[in-house]
């Protein structure tokens, strides 16, 4: 079959242009003062388009004598002759286009249900304009947030942010941002960005909203100041993850600001931080961000214990937003049971894991990390990458120690003792057997890493998790 694409799309073009005195529609385009009458052709139209094939029906239609009138005052003259050349050719030259006109003709191509148009717009949008799209996210968001056609470019704008939020808050429109759209933001659940940063900018939004704030003498503000500021920032506090920021970070940062919080908010976050080994209760999901699914760690746990799996170190070690591992739960000793037999169908041969536990009475979080698989055989494995840890029981990032095989007693890193044993780390250094949540079930004593992680030499668990961690 032969195609002459070409040649049909300007021969149809130019009934556009010249073929004018067969016109059967007039469109009045744009707002006062910019407006232009536009002549069109209602079968051309009505074959192009689905908008005109509804508008330009006997039920909508406004025909004077036998010439169809209606107007369209919120597309732009500019921008209406592209769309109309594209319904009569096919064709659109975007390269003298400049960025707005481009947004402007999306929006109308949503409008006018032009969707082969609206995704040539966006993929060109996406191929050869990132960097304006990166510099303008929330320019480019108030333009396309409301529009189901401009999906492409939502989720574009979306992954950004997520990734790198500092596209978003560090902007300099970010203070001109609507409330509404702040809060579409910070409904997002997967943020990259430390929760206690979020409560910076949300400060820095809140303050630049009302102009007689100012941080620099925050005390000597009024009540009346932070009831001002409460009231302007009411729809965004309950999407902050207060229990994700550290007890020193909210000391510093939110405490300041506790007057603006819900008492039930305060109250929560409080107990959390001054009885750390109480389970908080149950938050909402947009409060969770970045969150995961356990009773024992919390995220800057995650990151550090992260950071000594790969070995790093000093100021390099891992943010949680950094973590290059997902923890996905396998077993808890309340959900699952305590019992040696659950530990080997839950989780042998799932790969890497980490098990963490706190000790009964003296509240100690501590575990270990296998860089190999469980096993209900019986024998030894060889590795120099399993390590155990303490988490201390306060809740504090200064009482978290890393204790790392021997080298020279690195073939008894790990041990497989059958299915009477659960995880066992060296011959002796921590050892689960039997019924886990019994006295005496579990020891601690130091053989083949090089130190011990607690001084409890045998107890049992109030609680037990293991975590397959997984390459994202």
């Amino acid at each position: 079959m032969s195609k002459f694409w070409a040649s049909l799309s300007n021969d149809i073009l130019h009934i556009l242009t010249d073929g004018l005195e067969e016109y059967n529609v007039v469109i009045e385009v744009g707002d006062a003062p910019n407006t232009k009458i536009f002549h069109a052709h209602s079968i051309i139209l009505r074959a192009r388009s689905p908008y005109f094939r509804q508008a330009l029906s006997k039920n909508w239609a406004k025909k004077e004598g036998d010439i169809i009138k209606f107007s369209k005052p919120n597309i732009s003259p500019k921008v209406f002759e592209v769309i109309l050349k594209f319904i009569y050719s096919g064709n659109v030259d975007m390269m003298n286009k400049s960025m707005m006109e481009a947004l402007d003709l999306l929006i109308a191509t949503d409008e006018l249900l032009l969707t082969e148009l609206s995704d040539y717009v966006q993929e060109y949008l996406l191929h050869y304009e990132v960097g304006w799209l990166e510099d303008n996210l929330i320019t480019l968001w108030k333009k396309i947030n409301n529009y189901d056609s401009c999906r492409k470019l939502q989720e574009y704008c979306l992954s950004i942010i997520c990734k790198d939020p500092t596209y978003l808050f560090k902007s300099p429109d970010f203070l001109l941002l609507d409330s509404s759209l702040l809060v579409s933001f910070l409904k997002l659940d997967s943020l990259q960005i430390e929760e206690v940063q979020i409560w910076d900018y949300l400060i820095k939004w809140g303050m630049a909203q009302n102009e007689n704030l100012h941080i620099e003498d925050i005390s000597q503000w009024t009540k009346e100041d932070f009831e001002q500021l409460g009231m302007t920032l009411k729809e965004c506090i309950p999407l902050i993850g207060f229990l994700q920021i550290s007890s020193s970070d909210f000391y510093d940062k939110v405490w300041p600001f506790r007057d603006i919080l819900p008492k039930s908010t305060l109250e929560e976050v409080m107990k959390y931080h001054l009885k750390p080994m109480t389970p908080p209760k149950p938050v909402d999901k947009l409060a969770k961000r970045l969150q995961f699914d356990s009773c024992l760690l919390r995220p800057y746990h995650v990151a550090l214990l992260s950071s000594w799996i790969d070995r790093v170190e000093g100021q390099k070690r891992y943010l949680y937003e950094e973590n290059p591992y997902r923890f996905q739960l396998l077993l808890r000793g309340t959900r699952d049971g305590f019992d040696s037999n659950t530990f080997h169908e839950k989780c042998d041969d799932k790969g890497r894991t980490i098990v963490v536990m706190k000790i009964h009475r003296t509240n100690e979080i501590l575990g270990g990390y296998s860089p190999v698989v469980w096993s209900s055989k019986e024998g030894y494995w060889n590795t120099e990458d399993s390590f155990l840890f303490t988490l201390g029981n306060r809740g504090m990032i200064e009482d978290n120690r890393l204790c790392r095989v021997s080298r020279h007693r690195s073939c008894y890193a790990i041990r497989f003792s059958g299915k009477e044993y659960g995880p066992c780390f060296g011959d002796k250094d921590l050892c689960m057997k039997g019924k886990f949540d019994q006295e005496g079930s579990c020891s601690c004593q130091k053989d083949d890493y090089i130190d011990k992680v607690t001084d409890a030499g045998s107890f049992k668990v109030d609680e037990y998790e293991v975590f397959r961690i997984i390459k994202k």
